[in-house]
Order: C-alpha cells, then structure tokens, then sequence
C-alpha cells in the first residue's frame, strides 16, 4: 500500500483500514473516492497522506495473543483493554451504522441483511456490558492483586467473593459471544452470501469477519492468559 493505491482497495483489503478511512472521512465508495489514489483523496480532504499511510499500516497489525505470554498481568490487561476493547467497541459502532444503511438499501432484495443485523446487535447487547464489567470490577481488582504481591499494597475489597466467581461469570459470557458468532457466521454464509454484492456490502462482511477473529484472539487471551495468571495471584495472598 502507497500514495496511490485506490481507495477501493485500501478498504476491500482491510475491514480495520476502511474504519480507519470512516473516522478520518476520506471516501472509498465507489460513487465518491473508490476510484481515486490516496494521495488524491487525501489532498482534495486537506490530510496529511503521510500520517494517514502511518495509521492504515498500523490498523493492519493483527494482534498476536502468544507474544504476551509470561508479561506482568497489568501489561496485559492494559493491552487487553487498549487493543482488544478499543477494537470491539468501534468495530460494532461502525457496523450498526454499515448495517442500518444496508438494510435501508438493500434489505428488500437481500433480506438476509436484516438477520445479520439482529445478529449484530445481540452480539453488541451481550458485549457491551461484558466489557464494562470487566473494565470496572475484574480487571482492577486483578490490577490491585498484581500490586499487594509485588509491592505490599493493601489488598482491594471484593465485591464478588472469591475470584474464581466472577471469572467463571466471564467464560460463559464468553462462551455466549461464540454462540452468537456462529450464528452470525451462518446468517453470513460464512461471511459469502451467493450473488453480487455492493462494496459497501463487501466491506461489512470483510469487517464482521475481522471482529470475528479479533474476538477469538481476545478471548483466548483472557481465558487462557490472563485468568490463570489471576488465579494463581489470588492463591498467594
């Protein structure tokens, strides 16, 4: 990817990219910039086309679950929290908005859109407060842990218990939030409806696909990382 590589294909190539273009308000469609350069659409926007290649490339990092393996549980969390929260809460923002133009348009001749929309938006009802609750009770209070063990802080209050409680709740939250992803997979054909599709349509698919993944990469995380490593600290207090 350059200065002149069409918009079209920065955000056919990149779901993370076209919400990048969203936020900045540069234009892919294929009735506006789709078929200009970066550069062009950039200049005629007054952005810098410099700064804007340095953000696409960096929304095109993936993260990587394994490189966090043995790293302090605050580094972690803070990652979890910056990378993998960040990325779910914009993803569905940009979605409900893609999704009710969609069904706006195109419902009557594709009226799968309108499944795939409920879909959406059960999967933004059970993650919202998931996050939140992870946010403002469990994650502070494995911060807390993290800090009585390593500098003799005083130990945070539990509202909940034991740990092991409120990280059971979690992994069958999570459990739920792959339930739902199946489904949306299933109202998606695999994120392939047959037939022609719009590019706006395209890129919806190409950015449910990617909230897919990255919600498999953060739950692993959680599961398999970060809620042993808060175990194993509750144990030694």
């Amino acid at each position: 990817m350059d200065s002149n590589t069409l918009m079209k294909e920065i955000a056919l190539g990149s779901p993370a990219c076209a919400c990048v273009l969203d936020t900045l308000g540069l234009n892919y469609c294929c009735d506006g910039g789709g078929r200009l350069g970066l550069e062009q659409v950039c200049l005629a926007a007054g952005q810098d086309t410099d700064a804007v290649l340095v953000r696409l490339e960096q929304a095109r990092i993936p993260s990587t679950p394994s490189e966090w393996d043995g790293k302090s549980t605050t580094s972690l969390i803070h990652h979890i929290l910056d990378t993998h929260h960040a990325f779910t809460r914009g993803q569905l923002a940009h979605l409900e908005i893609m999704l009710e133009r969609l069904v706006r348009r195109h419902a009557e001749t594709r009226p799968e859109l309108n499944a795939i929309r409920a879909v959406l938006l059960d999967l933004r009802d059970d993650l919202i407060p998931h996050l939140m609750k992870e946010e403002n009770i469990l994650f502070p209070y494995i911060e807390a842990l993290e800090k009585h063990q390593q500098e003799g802080a005083p130990l945070p209050p539990a509202c909940f218990g034991v740990i092991d409680n409120p990280i059971r709740q979690m992994e069958g939250e999570h459990a739920a939030v792959t339930g739902l992803l199946q489904k949306l997979r299933q109202a998606t054909s695999s994120y392939a409806p047959a037939g022609e599709l719009c590019t706006s349509y395209r890129i919806a698919l190409q950015a449910m696909e990617n909230l897919e993944a990255d919600l498999m990469r953060h739950i692993q995380l959680e599961n398999e990382v970060l809620f042993p490593q808060a175990l194993a600290l509750a144990q030694t207090v």
